[in-house]
């Protein structure tokens, strides 16, 4: 399978992320790609910008419409893009699965790229996973640090 990104194109598109200006709750670089805390972070990038949030839920609706419990601002999203599901394991800590889609199951109009290499249908975030929806719109997992 041929990538969709070069891996240049994707550390570019990583650095682009840690360096742009964030909200004034980051105080340090290190507060965006690195999670020194117990809980998940999602670092979100739209048009508006860059903001961090906590994912503590079962369930959020990511998408375009303002019912979403994770709001993306951009035209080429779709009202209700994917959705992000915990998903709880016997011998590991829980994770948390993306599905594209909405929660009735209606495919989102232009998927979901995980890492800038492959489109997928679902997919169980790891540490560092960049899922893109649209041009400049994606999301960074960072789960928990294990103490």
């Amino acid at each position: 399978m041929t990538p969709l990104f070069s891996k240049i194109a994707i550390d570019k598109f990583r650095d682009k992320l840690i360096n742009k200006h964030m909200p004034e709750q980051i105080h340090d670089e290190s507060e965006i790609s690195i999670n020194f805390t117990s809980d998940h972070i999602l670092v979100v990038t739209d048009s508006s910008g860059t903001r961090k949030m906590t994912l503590a839920e079962d369930k959020y609706t990511i998408g375009r419409d303002a019912d979403n419990t994770v709001r993306l601002n951009s035209d080429f999203v779709s009202r209700y893009h994917a959705v992000l599901i915990k998903v709880h394991h016997r011998d590991r800590p829980e994770t948390y699965r993306v599905v594209d889609g909405s929660d009735s199951g209606k495919l989102s109009k232009n998927g979901i790229v995980l890492n800038a290499m492959q489109q997928v249908s679902a997919y169980d975030l790891q540490n560092g996973d960049i899922v893109t929806f649209a041009p400049e719109v994606h999301i960074l997992y960072l789960a928990p640090k294990l103490i």
